[in-house]
């Protein structure tokens, strides 16, 4: 007997797939399939993709903006 979880497994939706461009199966969303999914994970770990992060080349330590607030 399948539980709700597993209803609709494997029905594929009308977005394409982020890595392959296949159509995407519910419940792997924004994938299609489990090596879609390990190529995004590998892709991550390697460092492939970053959130950008805004450096402050006068405030080395990240300290100056927090002392500046505990000031006003």
């Amino acid at each position: 007997m399948r539980g709700p979880a597993n209803d609709n497994q494997g029905e594929t939706l009308q977005q394409a797939c982020v890595i392959c461009g296949k159509p995407q199966v519910k419940g792997r969303e924004p994938f299609c399939s489990p090596r879609c999914q390990d190529i995004d994970l590998g892709r991550w770990l390697k460092g492939s993709y970053a959130i950008p992060v805004q450096d402050h080349d006068d405030d080395e330590d990240g300290m100056g903006e927090l002392q500046q607030r505990r000031e006003d």
